[in-house]
């Protein structure tokens, strides 16, 4: 299926984000996208307008709703003890991946700073899950250089963004920053000549719909289970 999508989160997500709408997983995904792109102000200054007297905010707005709240969010909630199979970072900033060190947005090196636990799933894509919420399943996703993830679709939302590397699929390519949003009208097969490290957001399991690889469905609802329980 082809579709056009866009490279931003729609403008609605962004006002619940400063709203505090968003579950924590998805307010991850949209303050590390605002950090990335470097665009907190500009975000802050049209949510102020449109919202106008509903929501009394200051002239430190920008420093008021940064992604040290989230981050503050994140670190109250109890977090599994994980550990990360990769080298010890020299710097709780960046992660390495092969010969690659990638430096993440402050909220997601919070998180990660804890260390990861990193599962090989199949055809080059490793992921490692996080427990931020019990309404979504969140995790790292890396793609191998040369490598792409089955064909599927997806029974609800989930949202990607890119931090480093790209991919591609029908829609087009991704680079670091890019914000995508898929949902059931969505069937594609993201692939990646350079390699690709991810952070996903899902609401529902996805299903993959061609090939042995569909023999995973029932893992993918597992792991979902698992991840929102």
């Amino acid at each position: 299926m082809n579709f056009v999508a866009s490279h931003e989160p729609p403008p609605e997500m962004v006002e619940d984000f400063f709203r505090g709408n968003l579950s924590t997983g998805l307010s991850v995904a949209v303050s590390a996208h605002l950090e990335m792109s470097g665009g907190y102000a500009s975000a802050c200054q049209s949510v102020e307008s449109k919202i106008g007297d509903d929501w009394e905010i200051g002239s430190d707005c920008k420093e008021s709703l940064d992604a040290a709240a989230v981050v503050k969010k994140i670190t109250s909630q109890p977090q599994a003890s994980i550990h990360d199979i990769s080298e010890k970072r020299s710097r709780p900033t960046e992660m390495h991946m092969l010969e690659r060190s990638i430096k993440l947005p402050k909220v997601l090196a919070k998180v990660a700073s804890e260390g990861l636990v990193w599962k090989n799933l199949a055809g080059g894509i490793s992921s490692a899950l996080l427990k931020l919420d019990d309404k979504t399943q969140c995790e790292f996703l890396y793609i191998k250089p040369g490598a792409k993830v089955p064909l599927h679709r997806h029974q609800g939302n989930e949202f990607t963004l890119v931090l480093d590397g790209s991919f591609h699929d029908a829609g087009g390519e991704y680079h670091p920053a890019d914000f995508l949003v898929r949902n059931g009208d969505h069937q594609h097969q993201p692939a990646s000549e350079e390699g690709c490290l991810c952070f996903s957001v899902l609401d529902s399991p996805l299903k993959f719909t061609s090939g042995l690889a569909r023999l995973f469905n029932p893992l993918n609802k597992y792991r979902f289970r698992r991840a929102t329980s």
